[in-house]
């Protein structure tokens, strides 16, 4: 029998040695190949949940005012001059604005009176305009343009104008804002009440993204 094997070629087992080489290959590839996996794992960034872009806070100050029912959205006019008096309906007759808009908050004083804010914003056709329109309601005696109250657009009783009380103007670019301030009672001090209405003007500055 083993004649007859030797004859037709029969294959002979590998030697020892061998059989540990091609085993030591074996594991070698597999190493080879858990290692490329980790690289992969830690190199190629994972996927992760976009989170919803965070919504911005309104912006906050020192007091908290509500729109007045009387004026629910903001009222706009293509002209100004007609809500406007003394020299300040002068100058708009001569340069006229390109839209006027305006709104009417309420706030309290730290007693509890209702504080009575008008925001009008005046757009000019150009910065320089603005400028001028600015230099002149800021100076007394020059007239203004109208708050709601004094247009007679909202009834507060004991109220015909806000002029009375705290005046602030800032310019933003070709718009002129005007804000104006009242109470119904003053108090004993006028200085003091004034510088508060004053106050209540400078913080309403914030309000004017709500007419937009």
């Amino acid at each position: 029998m083993g004649q007859l094997d030797s004859l037709l070629g029969a294959p002979h087992p590998p030697p020892p040695s061998k059989k540990r080489g091609l085993l030591l290959k074996a594991l070698g590839l597999l190493g080879v190949a858990a290692v490329s996996g980790l690289i992969w794992f830690v190199v190629v960034p994972k996927e992760t949940p976009t989170a919803p872009p965070a919504e911005t806070p309104a912006p906050t100050g020192e007091f908290e005012f509500e729109r007045s029912p009387q004026v629910p959205e903001a009222l706009k006019d293509s002209q100004c001059a007609p809500h406007a008096y003394g020299e300040t309906k002068v100058f708009l007759t001569a340069t006229p604005c390109q839209q006027l808009t305006r709104g009417l908050f309420t706030t309290k004083t730290p007693d509890g009176k209702t504080v009575y804010t008008s925001v009008s914003v005046v757009r000019m056709k150009t910065t320089a305009d603005a400028s001028k329109l600015k230099e002149l309601t800021s100076r007394d005696g020059t007239g203004n343009v109208n708050d709601l109250v004094k247009d007679g657009a909202v009834q507060v009783p004991g109220l015909r104008t806000l002029g009375n009380g705290g005046f602030a103007a800032r310019l933003d670019d070709r718009d002129l804002i005007i804000i104006e301030s009242d109470t119904v009672q003053h108090g004993a001090d006028p200085g003091a009440h004034n510088a508060l209405m004053k106050r209540v003007s400078e913080d309403a500055f914030r309000l004017v993204a709500e007419l937009e």
